[in-house]
């Protein structure tokens, strides 16, 4: 589903204000009803809060496409959420950097 979503967003569903769109994790319950997608952002132009209330009104057409391309049981509800790991990575980076620098 990872995949299919991540297309999705280049192809089908583009928000331009929200620069380089990750899709970085999905996780489907057991039940097939609720996907939990993980979205990292890169270079956006909008607060990730913002991209988020613009991606969770798009919901039913994503659903859709989603449906599309991916035979289920059931086509899952969508819950977005924002995956800040690369921040916090690239923070940890720069810290990493500044000790070394100091020595």
């Amino acid at each position: 589903m990872r995949h299919v979503l991540a297309n999705l967003f280049i192809s089908e569903i583009i928000i331009s204000d929200a620069g380089l769109l990750t899709v970085t994790k999905v996780k489907v319950s057991d039940d097939l009803k609720i996907a939990k997608i993980y979205l990292s952002f890169l270079e956006n132009k909008k607060t990730v809060e913002e991209l988020l209330k613009i991606i969770k009104s798009k919901h039913d057409l994503i659903r859709h496409h989603v449906s599309l391309n991916i035979i289920l049981k059931y086509t899952p509800q969508l819950r977005f959420y924002h995956d800040n790991s690369i921040e916090h990575a690239e923070r940890i980076d720069r810290l990493i950097q500044k000790i070394h620098k100091d020595d």
